[in-house]
């Protein structure tokens, strides 16, 4: 602590200063008038299982329940707010879960965050909906599809990303009258690109959610989605062309070859550290022409001693045995480099029929 009888006025002045905006950082709803917060920070609903998933960028909030349970009869029965906000519907209010229900919370101010509630039954083989990529809509005011029926979908892309310079590049393609596949491309930016470092844009897919930061690109994307199930591989169909040349984000050509990225990732996030429960990844560079069926096994626990090192969580942190999956990560990127936006010009990867397989 400071003594206040060494310091002159002056400093008091930058120490009573320094005190307003520490307050200010650490106690985030302290206000004078009305609270604008409207925040809704927990969300439980009866005869849930697992963890519950809240995206305050997107406002959607997923849950699972379990497999017997009445989805037209469900109800909260534990929310937490912003300090002084409201909830409508309130708590223990039944609902009609069979679809995405909105939930307002109302601040003190009367300004109002609508968030929509998205439960699925956790069966004893769970599927990720949308898993055969059939189903795209177009997002309102783009002019381009996602994968999905809507805004609620699990999957998302990075294709709000690169349409600021280009064209989507996740796009649907159909492979055979009314089955459409998910094919990414690898697309060079541009010079615009260039000069923050981004040239190269990998085409993605993966499960969670996409909210373009400017300041801060690569914390666009929040992988992940809640599950709770424990699957033993899973399969998936795919073809890929790996492109040239190939190019780094500052737009230099590397003497490299580009490779895919197919992934799945379960979490335990129920504590302060993201622990790593079970992995399994296929990277390859190899030229596949015609739809090649793939099943990849999940490892749980720590991986193997000689995995390779883009396989292992950054935190170094895997969970144990007994600990509860929270979230399913699955991952698809037509260049394995595409986070550091590196990645072979118009490399392309297709994936079609995603199963988990218990």
């Amino acid at each position: 602590m400071i003594k206040t009888n060494m310091l002159n006025y002056r400093s008091l002045f930058f120490v009573f200063a320094g005190t307003m905006l520490l307050s200010s950082g650490c106690v985030k709803e302290t206000y004078f008038g009305k609270s604008t917060f409207k925040k809704i920070l927990y969300f439980t609903l009866s005869n849930e299982t697992g963890t519950t998933s809240i995206n305050q960028d997107s406002l959607i909030i997923r849950l699972n329940v379990d497999g017997n349970a009445d989805l037209t009869k469900l109800f909260p029965d534990s929310v937490r707010l912003s300090t002084y906000a409201q909830l409508s519907p309130g708590v223990r209010v039944p609902q009609d879960f069979s679809k995405p229900v909105p939930y307002t919370g109302i601040a003190e101010d009367g300004s109002r965050s609508v968030y929509t509630v998205i439960v699925n039954k956790q069966s004893a083989n769970p599927q990720i909906s949308n898993s055969n990529f059939n189903e795209w809509y177009t997002p309102s005011g783009k002019n381009y599809k996602q994968p999905g029926l809507d805004a609620s979908s699990e999957w998302a892309t990075g294709n709000d990303g690169v349409v600021s310079l280009s064209s989507a590049n996740t796009t649907p393609i159909e492979i055979a009258p009314g089955d459409f596949a998910a094919q990414m491309i690898t697309k060079d930016l541009g010079v615009l690109a260039q000069l923050t470092g981004q040239r190269m844009g990998a085409g993605t897919l993966f499960t969670g959610t996409f909210k373009l930061d400017l300041a801060n690109p690569i914390n666009s994307a929040k992988f992940g989605i809640a599950y709770t199930s424990r699957p033993k591989s899973f399969t998936v169909s795919y073809k890929y062309a790996p492109g040239t040349p190939y190019k780094n984000g500052a737009g230099q050509t590397l003497s490299k070859l580009d490779s895919c990225d197919i992934y799945l990732l379960l979490e335990n996030r129920t504590g302060q550290v993201v622990k790593r429960a079970a992995t399994a990844w296929f990277r390859s560079g190899e030229m596949v022409n015609e739809f090649s069926k793939i099943t990849i096994p999940l490892v749980y626990g720590a991986l193997p001693t000689g995995s390779p090192a883009y396989q292992l969580p950054e935190n170094g942190q895997f969970a144990t045995a007994n600990e509860a999956i929270t979230h399913i990560s699955i991952i698809f990127s037509s260049s394995a480099a595409g986070a550091k936006y590196e990645g072979g010009v118009n490399s392309t990867l297709v994936v079609d029929n995603l199963v988990l397989n218990y």
